[in-house]
């Protein structure tokens, strides 16, 4: 598969709320980090403990794909999150991330956000 098309899948399984097919697309040292570096999950068991809030109280999120630029395993893409749930509002959040996909499987996950406001709303939504 191609690198979009992994992610594709893991939207998918993320809006149809299939954990754990969703963690069988995440590497066993997959990385997810924020704008300034900063570390959010690595590895299987916390990025599980990081996505269990998201499968749980997102019922309504739709991720919508905007553009993108890939190179090789490489795909930078505009996520724009319809519906999210952030402390009990709706809100639309408008991000970009940068994955690495091997093997058809993702390994890096890194969110940039316009501002601070959809910065925290991951963090609301994860924790």
């Amino acid at each position: 598969m191609k690198a979009i098309e992994v992610l594709e899948k893991a939207i998918s399984l993320l809006e149809h709320k299939d954990l754990d097919g969703f963690m069988g697309l995440l590497t066993e040292d997959c990385v997810i980090m924020k704008d300034d570096g900063e570390v959010l999950a690595r590895g299987t068991a916390q990025l599980h403990n990081f996505y269990t809030p998201i499968f749980g109280g997102q019922a309504d999120l739709k991720i919508e794909l905007g553009d993108q630029f890939s190179t090789g395993s490489v795909i930078a893409v505009r996520e724009i999150n319809h519906d999210m749930n952030v402390d009990g509002v709706m809100k639309e959040v408008d991000t970009v991330w940068v994955y690495k996909v091997i093997n058809n499987k993702i390994a890096y996950m890194h969110v940039f956000s316009p501002d601070q406001e959809s910065s925290d709303a991951l963090d609301s939504v994860s924790n």
